[in-house]
């Protein structure tokens, strides 16, 4: 069996943002999104997802972007004296040096959780802004606090990239590297699933081409598929002045995105190839129901 998950980040980012998500829910292939809960467009989002109960949703933790929940003074190490989140690089220089507590990500984590928790969501898994769940110190802190709250997921970006030898451009080369060093990451967190029952995907696509994605590669990700579980990350998104605002490198690429997530030959791919599209909280439930596959 196949089984497919496919995952629009950035759900909260901008309105913009929140409705390319829907609509790729409703006319497309979406079925899970994850919401930033520091944002400024997270309330709409959790109006939105109430008003779409087929929409999975999990917390895309946020340690690089924005102001923090939690209060400021009890998560110094991350700030550091400032009232924003530091960068990813910051981040991780604090965290290789020795300055960041684990006990202050296990803080935000729980100030972001309880947020969306509070606006009435029901979070099936959880995963990293910038693939923060990643880095040994704070996928600690995720193993720590997530059973806490009930949610069993995470996601793990174990990703083989698929090069198309001189037709590759030099971005999705360079983003494969980087790929690649997610994926040994995540492959020595998997070794402490078990033993905290938190469970993720067999396969995962999506940081190799984020930013490039074209018709032809999607629809080689969907023809080669493992059998198992997978996810497909997505950032879909409207260009409009709220995300000309935002902190993203992603423009004008989640529009297109958007377009090919509901692309009609997609869906009819999926249906022929026999792949069900879940979301995380199907597999943490142990439910084999998919959702349906749009027709167009």
């Amino acid at each position: 069996m196949k089984q497919l998950i496919v995952n629009a980040d950035d759900f909260g980012l901008t309105s913009g943002v929140n409705q390319a998500v829907i609509e790729g829910h409703e006319r497309g292939i979406i079925t899970s999104a994850t919401v930033m809960a520091n944002m400024p467009a997270f309330d709409e989002a959790v109006r939105l997802a109430q008003a779409h109960p087929s929409l999975g949703v999990g917390l895309h933790f946020n340690l690089t972007q924005g102001k923090p929940v939690a209060d400021i003074s009890h998560v110094r190490s991350l700030t550091e004296g400032s009232e924003f989140l530091p960068s990813s690089m910051a981040v991780a220089w604090r965290s290789f040096t020795g300055r960041l507590r684990t006990e202050e990500l296990v803080i935000e984590l729980r100030a972001q959780l309880e947020k969306a928790i509070a606006a009435g969501l029901r979070l099936t898994h959880a995963d990293g802004h910038q693939h923060v769940q990643t880095w040994p110190q704070v996928f600690e802190a995720l193993a720590r606090a997530l059973p806490d709250y009930g949610i069993r997921a995470v996601r793990l970006p174990r990703e083989r990239p698929h090069l198309n030898g001189a037709k590759t451009s030099p971005k999705v080369i360079k983003q494969s590297l980087v790929a690649f060093g997610l994926a040994q990451l995540s492959r020595a967190n998997f070794a402490e699933l078990e033993n905290v029952g938190l469970r993720t995907t067999d396969a995962f696509f999506g940081i190799a081409h984020t930013g490039c994605w074209t018709k032809s590669w999607l629809v080689d990700v969907i023809e080669h598929l493992p059998e198992g579980v997978s996810e497909l990350m997505c950032h879909p998104g409207y260009e409009d002045r709220h995300l000309a605002r935002a902190r993203t490198r992603l423009r004008a690429s989640r529009a297109m995105e958007l377009e090919l997530l509901t692309d009609p030959d997609i869906a009819a791919l999926l249906q022929g190839r026999a792949v069900s599209l879940i979301n995380y909280g199907q597999i943490t439930a142990g439910l084999a129901s998919s959702l349906d596959v749009p027709a167009g």
